[in-house]
C-alpha cells in the first residue's frame, strides 16, 4: 500500500530536521552564525510582507470581479427594461462585447439539460470551478441562466505579477545585505581572531603579547583593555619574582643562621606537626631523613628516648602546652640527656596557632642541679627539705607574672607519734616515706611536696584557685584512708594516721612568704581543732567532713 501524503510529509521534516542538527551549525563561528541570521530574518520579513500582500491583492482582485459581475447584471438588466425580453441573437451581442472587454474563459446559456450557447472552452465538470470565478445569471426566458466562468489567470493577474517581484527584491535584498555583511564580518572577525590568539598567547605564559590599536570603536577599546590587563599581569609577575627572590635569598640566610646556632629550633603547627627544623634540634633528635609535613613531635620524641615515666609529661606538652607555654619542660632520655623545650606562641588570623619550639640541651645544669637537690632535698622521703622549700617558695614567688596565683598547703599527720612510740622509727620512716608519696600522688607535676620536719608537710600549688586547693586537700585525705600500709597499721595495731591540712592562697590571702606561711599555718591548727583528718582553707567556710571510713583491703 503506498505511503499517504501526510505520513510521507511527517517523515521528510523529520529527515531534514535530523540532518540540521547532526550538521555543524551550532559549532560554525560567529561569523557564519551572523550571516546566517540575517539571511535567514532578510527572507522570513520577506516573506511575511509578500504574504500580506499576497492576500490583500487577492481581496482586490475578488472586488474587481465583483464590480465586473455587478456591471454585466446592470447591462443585462437595462437590456430586458428596453426590449422586454431576450433574444438569443440580443443576448449574443451583450455577451459578445463583455467577452471581448474582460476575456472570461467561458461564457454559455443553460436551459434545462441543453447548452443553445456558448463561446470559449466551458468546462466538463463544473464541481471544480472555483466559486469566485463562476459567475450566474437569470435570464427573463423561463429555466434559462447565463453562466460565466472568469479565466483565473486573468482575474489574478496583478496579483501574482506583484508575487514575483516582491520575492526578487527581497531575495535581491537578502543576498546584497548578506555580502555587505561577508565583508564587515570578515574584518571584524580577524580582529577578534586576533584578540583570541593574543589572549590563548597570555595564557600560555606569553605576558609580552599586546594588540596593535587602531581607531576608537568597541573593538579597539576592548583591544586596549586587554593591552592594559596584560601590562598589569606582567608587572604583577615581576614583582612576584622579585619577592619569591628576597623570600628565597631571606629563607637561605635564616636556614645559615638557624643551622649555626647550638639550641635546636623548630616551627610547629597547631596540631604539633613539625614544619621546620634545624640541624642542631635533628642531632638532638638523632633524626635522618625527615618528612616535616608527617611528623609529629610527639612520635619524633618518643623514637629520640623519652624516658617511659615520662610519658605523661610528654602528653601534657603535646596537647595543652599552647595554653601553658611560660615555663620550660625537661625530658629525661633513655641515654641520660635532658632536653629543655621552651615555647613562642603567637595566633595568625589566617593560619591559626603557630609556635616556635626552641631545644636545648641541659644534662650538664641537670647534673649540677642534682647537687644541689641532695643539700635541697629530704633523703628519706626524697621530697624538698626545709632549705629546699623555703628557696623554691621565694623563686615561685619572684618570678610570678601579674595575674598569677601561687597556693600553700600545710599538712600535719595525724596519729604518727602513736605509731612511732608503739611500732619503733622504722615504722615511724615507712609512713613518712608512705606519706610523702601520697602527696606527690595527689598533686600535679608543677606542684612542689616538701618535708618541714618530723610530720610536717608542705606543698606549694602552681596556678591554683579555691576549687584546686579544695581538690588535692580531699584527694590527699581520701589516699590515706585507702592506702594499704595505712589501712593494715589501722587495722593490725589500732592505729590510725591521717593528716590535718590548712591552706592559702596569693595573692587574695597574703603577698608576702611570711604571710602566707602564718595563715596555712593557723588554718592548719584550726582542722587540728575541728576534729582532725580534714581541711581549713582561709577565708572558705567548709562543712564537717565525715571521717569514719571503712577501707577493705
Amino acid at each position: 500500500m503506498p505511503l499517504s501524503w501526510d505520513y510521507r510529509l511527517r517523515s521528510d521534516v523529520t529527515y531534514w530536521l535530523g540532518a540540521l542538527f547532526n550538521t555543524d551549525l551550532f559549532t560554525m563561528s560567529f561569523k557564519w552564525k551572523w550571516l546566517l541570521t540575517t539571511f535567514v530574518a532578510q527572507l522570513l520579513l520577506g516573506g511575511i510582507f509578500t504574504t500580506i500582500q499576497f492576500i490583500h491583492m487577492g481581496k482586490l482582485a475578488e472586488q474587481d470581479l465583483l464590480r465586473i459581475q455587478e456591471s454585466f447584471q446592470s447591462e443585462l438588466t437595462k437590456a430586458h427594461l428596453t426590449n422586454n425580453s431576450h433574444s438569443l441573437n440580443a443576448l449574443s451581442s451583450i455577451v459578445r462585447d463583455f467577452y471581448l472587454r474582460h476575456k472570461p474563459a467561458a461564457v454559455w446559456v443553460n436551459e434545462g439539460s441543453e447548452m443553445p450557447y456558448a463561446m470559449g472552452d466551458v468546462p466538463d465538470d463544473l464541481t471544480e470551478a472555483a466559486s469566485p470565478l463562476l459567475s450566474i445569471f437569470d435570464l427573463p426566458n423561463t429555466g434559462q441562466q447565463l453562466k460565466v466562468l472568469f479565466d483565473e489567470n486573468e482575474v489574478y493577474r496583478s496579483r501574482n505579477d506583484m508575487l514575483f517581484y516582491l520575492a526578487g527584491v527581497f531575495l535581491l535584498s537578502a543576498l546584497a545585505c548578506s555580502m555587505i555583511l561577508l565583508g564587515l564580518s570578515n574584518t571584524l572577525s580577524a580582529r577578534l581572531e586576533d584578540l583570541r590568539s593574543k589572549a590563548m598567547e597570555l595564557q600560555s605564559g606569553k605576558i609580552q603579547s599586546r594588540i596593535e590599536v587602531t581607531g576608537r570603536d568597541e573593538i579597539s577599546c576592548l583591544g586596549a583593555a586587554f593591552n592594559s590587563m596584560a601590562q598589569a599581569i606582567e608587572l604583577q609577575m615581576k614583582a612576584m619574582e622579585e619577592s619569591h627572590a628576597r623570600s628565597v635569598s631571606e629563607k637561605n640566610r635564616l636556614d645559615m643562621l638557624l643551622s649555626s646556632l647550638a639550641s635546636g629550633v623548630a616551627y610547629l603547627d597547631e596540631h604539633f606537626n613539625l614544619l621546620y627544623l634545624n640541624k642542631a634540634l635533628a642531632k638532638m633528635l638523632k633524626i635522618e631523613t625527615l618528612n616535616p609535613e608527617s611528623a609529629k613531635l610527639e612520635t619524633l620524641l618518643i623514637q629520640a628516648g623519652v624516658v617511659r615515666e615520662q610519658r605523661i609529661r610528654l602528653k601534657d606538652l603535646v596537647t595543652d602546652y599552647f595554653g601553658n607555654h611560660e615555663m620550660p619542660v625537661e625530658l629525661n632520655f633513655t641515654d641520660g640527656r635532658v632536653l629543655q623545650f621552651r615555647f613562642a606562641v603567637y595566633n595568625d588570623k589566617i593560619q591559626g596557632a603557630h609556635a616556635v619550639l626552641i631545644v636545648d640541651d641541659v644534662s650538664i645544669r641537670k647534673n649540677v642541679e642534682d647537687l644541689r637537690n641532695e643539700v635541697e632535698r629530704d633523703p628519706l622521703t626524697g621530697v624538698l627539705n626545709r632549705r629546699g622549700f623555703d628557696m623554691t617558695l621565694e623563686a615561685r614567688l619572684s618570678r610570678l607574672l601579674p595575674g598569677e596565683t601561687l597556693g600553700l598547703m600545710f599538712l600535719d599527720l595525724d596519729g604518727f607519734k602513736a605509731v612511732n612510740d608503739t611500732l619503733g622509727h622504722k615504722a615511724g620512716d615507712q609512713i613518712l616515706k608512705t606519706s610523702a608519696t601520697l602527696l606527690k600522688g595527689a598533686t600535679r607535676n608543677v606542684d612542689h611536696v616538701a618535708r618541714l620536719g618530723g610530720d610536717e608537710f608542705a606543698i606549694i600549688v602552681a596556678r591554683c584557685n579555691i576549687q584546686l586547693l579544695k581538690n588535692i586537700a580531699e584527694r590527699i585525705i581520701e589516699s590515706f584512708a585507702c592506702d594499704k600500709l595505712l589501712v593494715r597499721v589501722r587495722q593490725n595495731h589500732g592505729l590510725t594516721v591521717s593528716c590535718s591540712i590548712g591552706a592559702a592562697m596569693h595573692p587574695l590571702h597574703g603577698h608576702s612568704i611570711q604571710q602566707l606561711l602564718e595563715i596555712s599555718d593557723e588554718q592548719m591548727y584550726q582542722a587540728k581543732k575541728a576534729g582532725k583528718n580534714c581541711y581549713r582553707i582561709a577565708g572558705v567556710f567548709l562543712e564537717p567532713l565525715t571521717t569514719d571510713t571503712e577501707v577493705k583491703v
